[in-house]
């Protein structure tokens, strides 16, 4: 007789008699993104007071308790052996007697990358240089962050380079690092994950990089030709760093018959604000500090007024401060200038007058980088899920995925699988046969989802030269004819002059460059090389899929009846095979249902 004690939230929970039904699955054959948890079947438990206060009373139309709209802790207990920690439980329905159901063996934290549909771009990521983002701009030579790709531009081009990489490992460890998930890939796999790399196909900008790097423009002196004698331009020049260039450009611009530099901008900028200081030096004997304002202009438009924060007087020679600090619009080819007005009283003479300034320009997105400017790296990743990324990833070295811990996913190649028969566990004397003949309970002789013909393929591109797709074949004719067992958010590449080709730039008829927008890519680093020679799929597939092949083809599968007792479920690895000497063979646990009397009902794939 099996004794269960289940706790829930830490207490008790009073049980039938029945024994609790759990079923064990394994992952293999099984998508990432539908990694299984192990479950219990319904749990029945009787309707006692400490059952009904268990759930805070939810049984009750009238009850106001969240209970039933929460997951909750569950342990399991059987024979005095501790089965089944941390496992979630929900409240599924009451009626006659209360109905819960618990699962355990998932991945907590990897649910938020399942469920939330967080793409590679939504990681997030900071502005440090050499981190976050590099400058995109001629290096004279390739490297491992600019490799040789084959990218359509002519290479003694002025006006384009090579775009960056990233590898696909820096964007696992972020992945990780953000989702609290730990990835745990065998190191022969590991080392063909080190070498690939995604090249930076798009030309997006970053808000952040805009905010943290403002334009900086400082001036000295005053216009020239001044013509008013209470007012006078103040002098602003661009004093940026060269990947800010091509934001605007300093000119000499007519303001107020006051002929002044000025700073025009090249792109429309919906949120721009300007901050900083001005500082003025002029003679005066009549003017007051109360009515002098310095005034910030976009074209022939006063926009704000900012008055005094400190000033002296000495021997009619006036020093004055002004703080600015202004939010506003403004449209490609208008001009910021600054003035000095006053509103009472006339400047003196201008021959000593001067200004010393220091703003801080700040301008919103312009949607696009250019040539030479901050290449960001996270918002330049392809339009990919992360759930998607990881199965790409996975599919290409021959990969499935279990649950390593609480918050940790473990690959295993499907070669596991045949290497493990060292490890086998040995069933042979716990099968409870059905009939007299040495034969199994139950067998089939197929697996779901599986054809005739099983594609693997990378996402169609009308521009990639050639097939890179590949085929696993399964000599049954039973099944379905064909389908599409993977599909890659990734196109190929056609390859010339020895290195991937990608058809990212092209000239036109009077040979001006164009950018063109393409699939995004995934490629190996062969030193300073991006290449794709090794990532076709008939390739990857003679690599990493020949225990698959095997586990498809002459598919059968077991059904038994199995002694197992709870410190054997509990300890259960899935990537561990079977031996039953009755049959002469090797299988792959697919999935155990626990029945009465430590009898377990286990589904076998043979090896």
């Amino acid at each position: 007789m099996t004794r269960d004690e289940l706790y829930i939230n830490k207490t008790k929970a009073d049980l039938n008699k029945t024994d609790i039904t759990l079923s064990y699955k394994s992952n293999l054959l099984t998508d990432i993104s539908k990694i299984i948890s192990n479950r219990s079947y319904t749990i029945r438990l009787p309707k006692t007071a400490k059952n009904l206060a268990l759930i805070e009373c939810s049984h009750l139309p009238s009850s106001i308790s969240r209970y039933p709209y929460l997951k909750h802790k569950g342990t399991l207990l059987r024979n005095g052996i501790e089965m089944i920690k941390n496992a979630n439980v929900v409240l599924l329905a009451t009626g006659e007697t209360i109905e819960v159901a618990l699962t355990w063996g998932n991945v907590t934290n990897f649910a938020g990358v399942v469920n939330d549909g967080k793409k590679l771009t939504d990681i997030t990521h900071g502005t440090v240089e050499g981190v976050d983002w590099v400058v995109w701009s001629n290096k004279g030579s390739n490297s491992a962050q600019f490799p040789l790709i084959d990218y359509g531009f002519n290479s003694d081009d002025p006006n384009v380079w090579y775009h960056p990489v990233v590898t696909v490992k820096w964007i696992l460890d972020k992945i990780q690092e953000q989702s609290g998930v730990t990835f745990n890939f065998p190191a022969d796999k590991l080392t063909v994950i080190n070498k690939m790399i995604i090249p930076l196909l798009t030309r997006n900008d970053s808000e952040e990089l805009y905010s943290k790097y403002p334009i900086n423009l400082v001036g000295t002196g005053i216009g020239s030709d001044n013509r008013v004698a209470n007012y006078f331009g103040l002098n602003i020049n661009f004093n940026g760093d060269d990947t800010q260039r091509k934001y605007g450009e300093t000119i000499d611009y007519q303001q107020q018959n006051s002929t002044v530099k000025a700073y025009k901008i090249s792109y429309d900028s919906d949120k721009s604000h300007i901050k900083g200081t001005v500082m003025v030096v002029f003679r005066s004997t009549t003017i007051s500090i109360d009515y002098l304002t310095v005034e910030l202009w976009i074209d022939r438009t006063s926009i704000a007024t900012f008055n005094p924060v400190s000033y002296q007087v000495n021997d009619n020679l006036w020093t004055v401060g002004f703080n600015i600090d202004c939010t506003f619009n403004i449209s490609a080819e208008q001009t910021i200038s600054l003035g000095l007005l006053s509103g009472r009283g006339y400047f003196s003479s201008l021959s000593d007058a001067g200004s010393n300034t220091n703003l801080n320009l700040t301008l919103s997105a312009r949607g696009e980088i250019f040539f030479g400017e901050k290449f960001p790296l996270v918002p330049n990743l392809p339009d990919i899920k992360q759930i998607d990324f990881i199965k790409a990833v996975a599919s290409m070295v021959g990969l499935f995925a279990l649950p390593d811990g609480e918050n940790g996913i473990k690959f295993i190649p499907f070669d596991n699988l045949s290497a493990n028969k060292s490890k086998a566990v040995d069933w042979t004397n716990r099968v409870i046969m059905a009939y007299n003949s040495v034969t199994p309970r139950n067998l089939q002789y197929t697996l779901d989802n599986i054809a005739q013909n099983n594609w693997f393929r990378y996402k169609e591109d009308d521009t990639v030269m050639g097939n890179y797709d590949g085929n696993i074949q399964v000599d049954d004719a039973t099944i379905e004819y064909e389908r599409d067992a993977i599909t890659l958010p990734f196109s190929a590449c056609s390859t010339k002059g020895g290195v991937a080709y990608i058809p990212l730039y092209s000239y036109n008829e009077e040979g001006e460059l164009e950018y063109n927008k393409t699939n995004p890519r995934i490629l190996l680093l062969d030193g300073t090389k991006g290449i794709f020679k090794g990532l076709e799929w008939t390739t990857l597939i003679a690599n990493n899929y020949q225990t698959y092949k095997g586990l498809i083809n002459n598919a059968k599968v077991v059904t038994e009846y199995i002694r197992l007792n709870s410190i054997e479920l509990r300890d259960l690895e899935m990537d561990i095979p079977v031996y039953l000497a009755q049959y002469g063979c090797y299988l792959a646990i697919i999935e155990i249902k626990t029945r009465e009397n430590n009898i377990c009902e286990c589904k076998l794939l043979k090896l």
